[in-house]
């Protein structure tokens, strides 16, 4: 048997980013970086940093790579758009944040613009259950959203903002689950706010694009009423010019939405399938983390989706426009071709009955000639031929000349006509 050359590829692919076992308690620091074409590789560095702390390195090109570290360890994951790395620390929250197992430094190395930065604390089983006061103080009163999650395996705690050191917090109550499955809840709630903030990439673009497209509409708009009101054909060209100005504008804006459009969707069904993996169940009196972000996320996606709706919207009827005052431009057209040819055709008629006229005019003058030259003929005839009467001779002449002059130049204007139809 031959195995499909990409057959390995494929099947490595489903255990290409192998999730991390979780006990806590611990911390854990999540970052994710957005590259763009040019702007280094994020390997290099993971790299550099294995070497530094005497570990194993990533191998040439891999998407992802896991280091032990002392005292915890590093996950390295690079996607399409950005990549991101996990710092895990064993042991009390009271020890300082994950980040402070990373050299001095390193992360300045990292290429590409910080996106998400995010502090998770993991209390162990036995700790006590936070109390609102000790959510005041971590989330510095913010409004918190809160859930019971793995089928009450966890309680997560978040408020999606950023702190004043730039990074989120996030709590996570363990209550006893596997290690495996605390590092899926922690992996997901990460996820949910990397994918969150990698979709809303396309928000201020959305609003910027709603600038742009009222004086579009209302320009289309315009031109649609002067299609109504215009007669002159150069009113319709100037019109078609205004369309074509439009639909290049328009263009241009799909093709600077299309692309970051369709991300958000793709990102935001990510959040979405994150959200429903947790199995969400409410605590105490706080927001579940889907309603929280059901209720200040979906705006977010909703309007990206209604501006790009109307980008295709006014990208159609233009389109529409334009099909409508090409096919009236084409109808003038047609008109304006069909007096053409029946005025090319009245004078085609005025040529033949000249061209007659003409044939007329040449039996006469041919004819003329030719008596001319026979009556010389018979006259220098006479002296030799005593019986020739020339006068008598003549009057018979005449009209034969006459005839044949006439056959021949019928016959010439037949031979014309034929030559043309075969041509």
């Amino acid at each position: 048997m031959i195995d499909h050359e990409l057959r390995l590829v494929l099947n490595d692919e489903l255990h290409g980013r192998p999730g991390m076992a979780v006990t806590a308690p611990c911390r854990i620091t999540h970052l994710a970086f957005t590259v763009d074409d040019g702007g280094g590789e994020p390997l290099n560095a993971i790299t550099r940093l294995c070497d530094a702390l005497g570990v194993k390195p990533p191998q040439t090109g891999a998407v992802h790579h896991t280091a032990e570290l002392h005292g915890g360890s590093l996950k390295y994951e690079q996607h399409g758009e950005f990549y991101r790395i996990s710092i895990i620390a064993d042991g009390e929250s009271g020890k300082g944040e994950a980040i402070a197992l990373l050299p001095l430094g390193w992360l300045d190395t990292l290429p590409g613009k910080r996106l998400v930065a995010i502090h998770t604390h993991i209390l162990a089983q036995s700790a006590p259950a936070p109390t609102p006061q000790s959510l005041t103080a971590l989330f510095h009163d913010g409004e918190v959203a809160g859930s019971l999650v793995t089928r009450g395996g966890a309680t997560v705690y978040t408020d999606f903002r950023i702190g004043d050191d730039g990074y989120t917090r996030m709590l996570v109550h363990d209550h006893g689950v596997q290690p495996l499955r605390l590092g899926r809840v922690a992996r997901r709630i990460h996820e949910i706010e990397t994918y969150r903030m990698m979709a809303l990439l396309a928000f201020p673009l959305a609003r910027q694009l709603q600038k742009e497209l009222g004086p579009l509409e209302k320009a289309l708009a315009q031109t649609i009423d002067g299609m109504l009101a215009a007669q002159a054909p150069d009113e319709d060209a100037r019109l078609l010019g205004e369309l074509s100005h439009i639909a290049r504008d328009v263009e241009e804006m799909s093709n600077r939405a299309s692309y970051r459009f369709a991300a958000a969707r793709a990102y935001a069904a990510l959040v979405a399938k994150r959200v429903a993996e947790l199995g969400e169940d409410r605590v105490a009196n706080c927001q579940r983390l889907g309603v929280f972000l059901d209720r200040r996320f979906s705006p977010a996606m909703t309007t990206c989706q209604a501006v790009g709706e109307r980008i295709s919207g006014l990208a159609a009827r233009t389109e529409r426009a334009s099909n409508l005052l090409r096919t009236r431009v084409d109808i003038a057209l047609e008109a304006q071709n069909q007096r053409l040819l029946r005025s090319m055709e009245s004078r085609s008629r005025q040529q033949v009955m000249l061209q007659e006229t003409v044939e007329g005019l040449s039996v006469v003058a041919i004819s003329y000639y030719s008596i001319a030259i026979v009556s010389k003929v018979f006259e220098a005839l006479g002296p030799y031929v005593p019986a020739l009467e020339s006068k008598a001779a003549m009057l018979v002449a005449i009209p034969v000349i006459l005839g044949l002059v006439w056959l021949g130049l019928r016959r010439i204007h037949a031979r014309v006509q034929r030559a043309v139809q075969r041509g």
